[in-house]
Parts: C-alpha cells; structure tokens; sequence
C-alpha cells in the first residue's frame, strides 16, 4: 500500500541532547548554524536537522553522522548514499514544531505552520492567493479566517516543496478545494495535472496546520510516528 511516514517532533532539547544533535550533523551544516545571530534560531537549526538525520538513519540503517546529503540546484536536500532505492524526505518548522515527510520513489513536500495574529493575512492573500480563494476568505466570519487562511498557505508551502522550485513558483496559480476533500484544482502549466498530485491536510495539535503533497495520482495513507517510539 503506498503510503507516506509522518513525523512531528519538538524543537525542544535538553543541553546533553543538544550536544549529540549536533555531533550528527557534517561540516556545512555546523557552519550554517553557526551563522545564525539568534541563539534560538541556531538551536531549532541545530535539533531539526539532528532529528532529521536520526529519522533518516532510521531507514537507511546508517549512522546518522554517516548519512551524506546533498541539496538540488533550489536548496530541496536530498541522500546521496541511498541505499534503499529512490528515498524521498522533506522537512518543515514552525514555532516549536518540526515536521518530516518521508516516502518511497515520489517527489514529496510538507509545510507545518503556526498560527498566530502577527501575520498580515490581508497583505499575503493579495500576493499570493487566487481570486476565488481571497473571495472565499472574505467571505468567511473573522473567527474562521485564520484557519481557513493556513491551511491554504500549507497546502502552496507544501506543493511548492515538493516540486523543489522554491521561490521561483506563482502560488496564487496552485489553488486547492475550499471545502470539503482536500485536492488540487488547478497548477501552473509546466507543474503537471492536478490529478497526478495527491494533497492530504495533516492532523496536527491545535494552533498547528499542516499539509502534504505527493507527486502521485494515486493518495497515499499516512503513518504518523516519532522519534521516541524507535
């Protein structure tokens, strides 16, 4: 059965923790933590990409300070000693949360978001959503707007991760189902028929929305784990 590995993990992390997290990660990674002026956003660097490489080795049956990882020309990283074959992950933060999406042979994309009142919801949607999504928005009473607003957002987020073409996509053109099933509707021309992605919105704890997007027609079943049950 096709399925896709979800993992939600906390950006948490007691001091020895840390220290092993970060023993985890290869050269470039330590230099790019180390560039961040905020010591919280060094640590969340830090503990996520340590989670990512111990759920990686999870599946690869590898050391995770073993696992060499490469990024395509638009930064989405991938494993250059793959040994299973065509294994295909991605990783999201938000807040105090991390997600990874992990997956065999199709092209994946996960988005976690926070939701909070610091964002100008007003300003993103006239840049970023279509007419029929703004109209839909205005629509809506001010205490529906705010989910109805990230979970749209998560589901761009997570299509544009998983094409890998980062800031270089229109994604008031990706719109999805307003109610109801979530699904494509329409994509820009060169990103494949609606019908050959499968989108599922996450089920995640309360003030957290969340999606993924599978370059596959066929909707996969999610398996939700986390690093404490391995």
């Amino acid at each position: 059965m096709h399925s896709v590995d979800i993992w939600l993990e906390s950006l948490y992390s007691c001091e020895r923790c840390y220290r092993n997290y970060w023993n985890t990660l290869d050269f470039n990674e330590q230099v790019r933590a180390q560039r961040f002026v905020k010591e919280i956003d060094r640590k969340q660097f830090v503990i996520s990409h340590g989670k990512l490489r111990l759920i990686l080795a999870s599946y690869l049956r590898l050391p995770a300070d073993k696992i060499v990882l490469a990024t395509q020309s638009y930064g989405k990283p991938f494993v250059i000693d793959d040994r299973l074959g065509n294994l295909k992950f991605n990783l999201s933060h938000s807040g105090c949360h991390m997600l990874v999406g992990v997956n065999h042979d199709d092209e994946i994309g996960v988005d976690i978001e926070k939701c909070t009142n610091n964002v100008n919801c007003e300003g993103v949607l006239d840049l970023c959503f279509s007419e029929s999504e703004r109209r839909f928005w205005q629509a809506l009473s001010v205490c529906q707007r705010q989910a109805f607003f990230y979970r749209q957002w998560a589901r761009k987020e997570s299509f544009v991760k998983a094409l890998g073409l980062g800031l270089g996509l229109d994604v008031s053109c990706v719109e999805t189902s307003l109610e109801g099933s979530s699904q494509f509707l329409s994509l820009p021309d060169h990103c494949d028929a609606p019908e050959n992605w499968s989108l599922i919105d996450l089920d995640l704890p309360d003030g957290l929305k969340g999606a993924v997007t599978v370059h596959s027609s066929i909707r996969p079943t999610l398996k939700y784990k986390n690093l404490a049950n391995l």
